[in-house]
C-alpha cells in the first residue's frame, strides 16, 4: 500500500504541475493577445481611417461648380489649416473663383485609391490617387484627368485637416 500511495502522490504532483503550466500558458496567451494583437488591430484601423479621410478631404477641396464656387471654396477651406489654408484662400480668391464664374468651369474629383506613407498620433502623409472631370463653356466636351497627390494631414483638435498638398 505504501507503494500505491507514493505512486498516486507522484501522479497527483505531476498533474498539479501540468495544470499549473496550462493555466500559465493560457494567461501568457491572453496577455499577449491584449498587449500586442488588439493594439495592432486598433493602429491598422486608424491608419486605414486616416488614409480614407485624407482622400475624401482632397477630393472635396478640389471639387467645385461655377454656380456654387463661393460656397464650395468656403467648404474646402474648413478642411485646411496653416500656411496651406492661407495660400489656398489667396489662389481661389485671385484666380479660381473669377475663372470658374467667367468660363462656367466645374471640376469633380473622385478618389481612386490611397496609400499611407507615414502616420503619427496627430499627423500623417498619404498618397491620394484621383480621377476627375472638368467642364467649361469654351470646350463642350468634358476633360478626363488623373492625378496623384501627396497629402499631409494634421489633427490639431480631433479632426483631420490638410496641411499641405504636393502634386506628383
Amino acid at each position: 500500500m505504501d507503494l500505491r500511495r507514493r505512486i498516486s502522490g507522484r501522479w497527483a504532483l505531476k498533474l498539479s504541475v501540468l495544470a499549473l503550466l496550462a493555466v500559465l500558458a493560457t494567461a501568457f496567451a491572453a496577455v499577449g493577445y491584449f498587449c500586442y494583437t488588439v493594439p495592432d488591430r486598433h493602429t491598422n484601423e486608424i491608419r486605414s481611417s486616416v488614409a480614407e479621410q485624407a482622400g475624401k478631404l482632397t477630393a472635396s477641396v478640389l471639387t467645385y461648380r461655377a454656380d456654387s464656387v463661393d460656397s464650395d471654396v468656403r467648404q474646402a477651406e474648413s478642411h485646411l489649416t496653416g500656411n496651406f489654408l492661407a495660400s489656398y484662400s489667396k489662389l481661389t480668391a485671385d484666380t479660381l473663383i473669377p475663372q470658374a464664374k467667367q468660363s462656367h468651369v466645374a471640376a469633380r474629383w473622385e478618389v481612386s485609391g490611397t496609400s499611407l506613407v507615414s502616420a503619427g498620433d496627430d499627423s500623417a502623409v498619404v498618397l491620394v490617387f484621383l480621377r476627375g472631370v472638368t467642364t467649361n463653356s469654351t470646350k463642350p466636351d468634358p476633360a478626363y484627368l488623373v492625378s496623384s497627390i501627396r497629402v499631409h494631414v494634421v489633427r490639431p483638435h480631433g479632426q483631420w485637416l490638410i496641411d499641405r498638398m504636393e502634386p506628383l
